[in-house]
């Protein structure tokens, strides 16, 4: 690699966007919009950057992708983009998660443990293709979860099955 592309490339490593860009102003805590550098690639031609990015909110991740379409233009290179995962951004108020509390306190006798994850679900597909989609998202309790040890609790599985059903003859 000729100095002059190996210090634009350096200077392109150093100065992009990375980690946390914005947490969620709803839920305390959580990661709104981050990305990552997860690999390098450099051929005779070429060096790639392979980034992943997510948030919840469409404009924040759109404006990121901007944003390191800029860093890397001003380093000679351009951005690609694929395998994009739509925002599914949270709705204060869905009857969805009323009603699914409710019937976990019916059947559980305590309250659901609500929690928010960075990561992409299929929610933010499906809520891409159907606009104002009320979705939330649940299953059986997984362990070591992208690993070779992945397993599930088959009684969690029931429990689910339980709960979902009933979900669904309330939403009748």
């Amino acid at each position: 690699m000729e100095e002059a592309s190996a210090e634009r490339l350096l200077r392109f490593l150093s100065d992009a966007p990375a980690g946390v860009q914005s947490m969620s102003p709803d839920i305390p805590e959580l990661v709104q919009t981050s990305l990552n550098l997860g690999i390098v690639k450099t051929t005779p031609q070429a060096v790639t950057a392979v980034f992943s990015i997510r948030s919840s909110v469409t404009a924040e991740k759109v404006g990121l992708v901007s944003r390191l379409r800029q860093w890397a233009e001003t380093a000679g290179g351009i951005v690609m983009t694929e395998g994009n995962y739509p925002a599914w951004e949270y709705r204060p108020d869905s009857p969805l998660r009323r009603l699914c509390e409710e019937v976990f306190r019916e059947q559980y006798g305590y309250a659901p443990k609500l929690e928010a994850i960075h990561a992409g679900l299929e929610c933010g597909i499906l809520c891409g293709k159907v606009p104002d989609l009320d979705c939330i998202s649940l299953g059986p309790d997984l362990l070591e979860i992208h690993t070779y040890r992945e397993r599930m609790k088959i009684s969690s599985v029931q429990r689910v099955w339980a709960f979902l059903l009933e979900v669904l003859r309330r939403s009748r």
